[in-house]
């Protein structure tokens, strides 16, 4: 056999590779035993480094313990926080009417009362009346009389003729008013019912020279004896919410004002020149609100 074939490496066996790990760990262990043997001589030798490491790790475990419990007491006061906003009652918002003057409010008390209305809606419809009343130049006690004598406050309220609302406006004839607010489906609107209506009511006393004749004209009668004494029911009641107004006391049971006449066609006439004669006749003037 040549000298080539005896240098080829012999293939490596499981054995051979064996030997060669444990002899490995054994040099490991060896190293290993000797840094513990050293270390431990060194803290033989030195006490005063024992007592530091003791030291130190006793602090350690304490500031551990003391932020465990305080994450502990953490998430327990947020818990018991939503479980607390989880079963309490939700606070309810108490409604709020329109900001009303002490006259408005009484005012919206004593109607409330007299016609079993509900005084958030009451108060809601005496704003109109004086927002109404300023823009128009009408007194608002006349607009809420009015109110009071056509429908007693019943936005739903219609006529056999066909007048409908607060006011008893003829939505058919009155369109082109109706108009700005979507057309005469919004008579039955109480806000867009009241400003047609006061509308219609100055055009009317306009036209009939004094507060009684415009009266008559807005409620679509000839004379004063087909208006089946609408004007002067109108008028006691404006008298009475004057009164409270005023500050006077009122009767709150004293006779309710009827409907007015069925007929009421509320028929557009010529529009004469608003002269200073055509203003009312005293005492019935149309006062400016305030």
């Amino acid at each position: 056999m040549s000298n080539a074939s005896q240098a080829q490496p012999q293939p490596l066996s499981w054995r051979t590779v064996g030997a060669e790990v444990l002899e490995w760990t054994h040099h490991t262990l060896m190293m290993v035993g000797f840094f513990v043997v050293a270390a431990g001589a060194y803290l033989y030798m030195h006490p005063q480094t024992v007592v530091s490491l003791e030291k130190g790790v006793t602090q350690w475990m304490a500031a551990r313990k003391a932020a465990v419990e305080e994450l502990q007491a953490l998430g327990q006061q947020a818990s018991a926080t939503l479980r607390a906003a989880q079963t309490a009652p939700q606070p309810v918002a108490a409604p709020s009417g329109p900001q009303l003057t002490r006259p408005q409010m009484v005012v919206a008390n004593w109607l409330s009362h007299r016609y079993s209305i509900a005084p958030l809606a009451m108060q809601e419809l005496v704003s109109r009346a004086w927002q109404v009343g300023k823009q128009e130049h009408l007194d608002p006690t006349l607009i809420l009389a009015v109110m009071a004598v056509e429908s007693s406050f019943n936005p739903y309220a219609q006529s056999p003729v066909g007048a409908t609302g607060l006011m008893q406006v003829m939505a058919s004839v009155h369109r082109d008013k109706f108009a700005p607010y979507g057309g005469p489906r919004a008579s039955i609107d109480p806000m867009a019912n009241v400003k047609v209506g006061a509308v219609v009511l100055k055009d009317a006393i306009a036209r009939g020279g004094s507060l009684q004749a415009g009266l008559r004209m807005y409620v679509g009668a000839t004379s004063n004896a087909t208006e089946g004494g609408y004007a002067a029911k109108v008028l006691a009641e404006q008298a009475r919410l004057q009164q409270v107004v005023a500050g006077a006391k009122a009767p709150v049971g004293a006779a309710m004002a009827a409907a007015g006449p069925a007929a009421k066609p509320q028929l557009p006439a010529p529009k004469a020149e608003q002269t200073a004669s055509s203003q009312p006749e005293a005492p019935q003037t149309i006062k400016h609100s305030v």
